[in-house]
């Protein structure tokens, strides 16, 4: 009689559990690869979002300002002793100016949260990297 608890395991019902493991693995990274995605992807649309609204600001900036600060200046300019044609366009212009780089800045600023954003699934990888050779060995 065997008095051990465990019944000898065959090649076949070993082949079997490592087919079974294998499956239950590949689905659980799987469910990980998916949530990870959505989660990158989230991310991604929220950058872009202020992108889109960092331009927003610099369209609407640009006008506001091009129109009131640039006759302020311009009647500053007057006043300092410019030629009255001469200021009229200088001074919407260095005011369209420093509008833009604001802009600009806000628009870069953006774009760097998006570069530093990647859509790799490293959780995923680095699991499947650990689980899957422990798992065919």
């Amino acid at each position: 009689m065997n008095s051990s608890p465990n019944p000898p395991t065959t090649v076949v019902a070993l082949l079997h559990e490592l087919r079974d493991e294998t499956s239950t693995l590949l689905k659980q990274e799987l469910a990980l690869a998916k949530a990870e995605l959505k989660e990158n992807a989230t991310r991604a649309g929220q950058h872009a979002l202020r992108i889109a609204l960092g331009g927003f600001v610099l369209y609407a900036g640009a006008i506001v300002l091009l129109i009131g600060l640039g006759q302020l200046l311009g009647m500053f300019l007057v006043r300092a002793g410019l030629e009255p044609d001469l200021a009229q366009w200088l001074a919407p212009s260095l005011v369209g100016l420093v509008v833009a780089i604001i802009g600009y800045s806000m628009l870069a600023k953006a774009k760097r949260g998006i570069a530093d954003e990647t859509l790799k699934t490293r959780r995923t990888i680095e699991n499947l990297k650990t689980n899957l050779p422990s798992a065919l060995t």
